[in-house]
């Protein structure tokens, strides 16, 4: 079951690259309903906060910046996954690995909360990328059932 769940969440990464940048621009009775739907579902993950969101045609995404981080970083590691790329390692190595790769995100987290600075979407965004990656590339391990 648990390879099941990994290549469905890697889907629904591939799916996000796609459908987060688009869903703004949606337009007409159709994509109006669709784009509902996105940012309804983006609303359950997401404070959706339009001044730490991107913009595009004149909207907010559905997720905010670090959110979009995210899942373009998880779309790119599902990317290279399915191209075969991919880090063979065991449990220890991994838990490793996404803790470094979330590093940038909690740090910058962290000085948020602490009152040092508002470091911008964009910069939310590149440092929310390294933990997307990371975490693709390990569902993608345990898709391939290298993991469990």
């Amino acid at each position: 079951m648990s390879r099941l769940i990994a290549s469905g969440l890697l889907a629904l990464a591939l799916a996000a690259a796609v459908v987060l940048p688009a869903a703004p621009c949606l337009r007409g009775p159709g994509g109006l309903h669709l784009a509902a739907v996105v940012y309804a579902g983006g609303g359950v993950v997401c404070h959706q906060r339009a001044d730490r969101s991107l913009s595009i045609c004149g909207r907010s995404w559905p997720v905010c910046g670090r959110c979009s981080g995210l899942y373009l970083g998880a779309a790119a590691g599902a990317v290279l996954a399915l191209a075969g790329v991919g880090w063979t390692a065991g449990r220890r190595q991994w838990q490793r690995r996404l803790l470094w790769a979330a590093a940038p995100t909690a740090v910058s987290w962290i000085g948020e909360m602490a009152g040092l600075g508002d470091p911008g979407t964009p910069l939310r965004l590149a440092l929310a990328v390294p933990l997307g990656f990371t975490t693709a590339l390990w569902l993608a391990e345990v898709a391939r059932g290298h993991l469990r």
